[in-house]
């Protein structure tokens, strides 16, 4: 069964779907650092004393795969999409509530965001970019309702 021609305009389509696609590539783009070195990133992760020690080199090994899986769905299966946009965005959420909790103790720690050494501590910088994703999430859900 075919479905409904979709009624919004052709300009709104290109900007969601290139939403899309910038949020699948900065996903991207942050989970391979990770992947090369889960040590690394374990140890940004476990600065930021968020997490019980023991899901500290879970989250390390996995959230990167599942960072890519996401991105691979925003990219190239849209049944798939609405999900991996859901998940960015929820992801999204909890890295920028964990940026937030760092500023609140006054305990500056690598951000971990594209890997784990020899970043900066985090900046407000990086929660903007994070506030500036979910935007760019939030017009990826628009595109799937």
């Amino acid at each position: 069964m075919r479905s409904a021609p979709d009624p919004r305009s052709p300009g709104w389509i290109a900007i969601e779907w290139v939403a899309s696609l910038a949020l699948a590539g900065v996903f991207l783009a942050a989970a391979f650092p990770k992947i090369a070195e889960p040590a690394k990133f374990a140890l940004a992760i476990y600065q930021y004393g968020i997490l019980p020690d023991a899901l500290v080199n879970l989250a390390a090994i996995y959230l990167p795969w599942l960072e890519i899986t996401c991105a691979a769905a925003l990219a190239v299966l849209p049944a798939a999409r609405r999900g991996a946009l859901v998940l960015l965005a929820g992801l999204l959420v909890v890295f920028t509530l964990a940026l937030a909790f760092t500023f609140l103790r006054g305990q500056p720690v690598p951000c971990g965001c594209f890997g784990g050494d020899g970043e900066s501590p985090s900046t407000w910088m990086a929660l903007l970019r994070n506030l500036g994703l979910l935007a760019l999430a939030a017009l990826g859900l628009r595109a799937t309702r």
